[in-house]
């Protein structure tokens, strides 16, 4: 206890200088870990965009080659009702499976009083769409709406869903009709009328003018079949993906079935998360940088200053050992202070943010979302013991220096 008083006292004897050191510590700890919890928003946010907004689910069932050539002969490629309805039994099965979705991609036209525009959609159950949509969190706009309209159900067969971008190209609006124009598996034209029950938003911005959703029944009659395109695992938990993903794996064989994780679908999250983790160890190991080098300096100038006082302590009796003890405490305190101001300064700002819900639009959204700085408790505790263990460090050198001096050459010191 006498050792940590004593250092209090020599920091507050030039409190300029370390006040200064604390800020830049503070400072230093409180953009580490505001980047930190930016980047863990960014990740949640571009997982949820994948598995839930759009509707990809944790884990996708396909016909081996149906991702590649199906465009082309898509008939060939779909998964029959009644392999459907084989995979939804095994996966009624597994506890960790909350829904197995069967999903139908479609391509075709859609049809305005004669004003026509292309569309590629997706056809599911509706209330098993809302199942897996619901459950998004991270790309919600401020008001949390992400339509306009009124529902989709079992009983509206047919209603769609459009974009923003495309209601305003075409001129469309709520209870519009309309007729989507597509060819059938056997390559026959056809064509339904539909209307529009909803105009939403998509967290893709490249989609924002030509995606439509439609119930499945009226894909596959538009379509004129009983299957679908893939099926789409929801899980209780994203911490399940790899598991499942394996069971299915060696349920359902590599030579007729594709099973594909959710970040394999896209990969966009893990080159995300790379260049994020990347930017991450660069601006750590700067700032680690700079903060070790003010503490570096001030425990430089102070073992200069008191060059004859450490003499002078060396000759009544204090060790080499000692006085390289004292300015090691001296600089941890310097860390220890700035590091719980930086810890306040972020969770600070973060409470402020999550009061206030400022939004952004992100280069890949068509929306303004909400924007967090999340609390990471084990980075703010690494980075509070790196900081601390940095700093302290920092004071070896200058008091070897000193300590390494005669007494006489101490007491002399000018």
């Amino acid at each position: 206890m006498t050792w940590i008083s004593l250092a209090l006292r020599n920091l507050l004897r030039n409190s300029r200088r370390s006040i200064t050191t604390i800020a830049a510590v503070a400072l230093g700890y409180s953009a580490v870990n505001i980047l930190a919890g930016f980047s863990a928003y960014m990740f949640k946010s571009i997982e949820d965009a994948n598995i839930f907004e759009q509707i990809n689910g944790h884990v996708q069932i396909w016909k081996k080659g149906a991702r590649d050539h199906g465009g082309a002969d898509p008939g060939k490629y779909l998964i029959t009702a009644e392999e459907f309805a084989a995979i939804k039994e095994f996966a009624g099965k597994d506890e960790r499976i909350l829904l197995a979705a069967g999903l139908l991609e479609v391509k075709g036209n859609i049809d305005f009083n004669g004003a026509t525009g292309f569309f590629v959609g997706q056809a599911m159950v509706p209330e098993e769409k809302e199942a897996i949509h619901s459950r998004s969190t991270a790309l919600r706009s401020a008001d949390g709406s992400t339509y306009i309209g009124k529902p989709i159900t079992r009983e509206t067969p047919y209603g769609i869903a459009i974009t923003t971008g495309m209601a305003e190209n075409l001129e469309m609006d709520i209870d519009s009709n309309v007729i989507l124009m597509a060819p059938s598996i056997n390559g026959q034209m056809n064509a339904l009328d539909a209307q529009i029950y909803q105009i939403a938003d998509v967290a893709s911005e490249s989609l924002n003018n030509r995606y439509i959703f439609m119930p499945l029944e009226l894909a596959q009659g538009l379509y004129d079949t009983t299957g679908v395109s893939c099926v789409r695992i929801m899980l209780e938990v994203n911490e399940d993906t790899d598991a499942v993903t394996a069971a299915l794996r060696a349920q359902y064989p590599e030579s007729g079935w594709e099973i594909i994780p959710w970040y394999e679908v896209s990969k966009l999250y893990l080159r995300t998360k790379r260049m994020f983790d990347i930017i991450f160890g660069l601006v750590f190991a700067i700032i680690t940088t700079i903060v070790t080098m003010s503490v570096l300096n001030t425990i430089g100038m102070a073992v200069v200053e008191r060059t004859k006082e450490i003499g002078t302590l060396r000759a009544i009796g204090l060790k080499r050992p000692g006085v390289i003890w004292l300015f090691g405490i001296e600089s941890a305190l310097l860390g220890v202070i700035g590091a719980v101001t930086g810890l306040i300064i972020t969770v600070g700002l973060s409470l402020v943010i999550e009061g206030v819900k400022p939004t952004w639009e992100p280069p890949v959204t068509a929306r303004e979302i909400v924007w967090e700085i999340r609390i990471l408790p084990y980075y703010l505790l690494t980075t509070f013991l790196l900081l601390i263990i940095f700093t302290s460090l920092a004071a070896i050198a200058p008091a070897r220096r000193a300590a390494k001096r005669s007494i006489v050459d101490s007491l002399g010191h000018v």
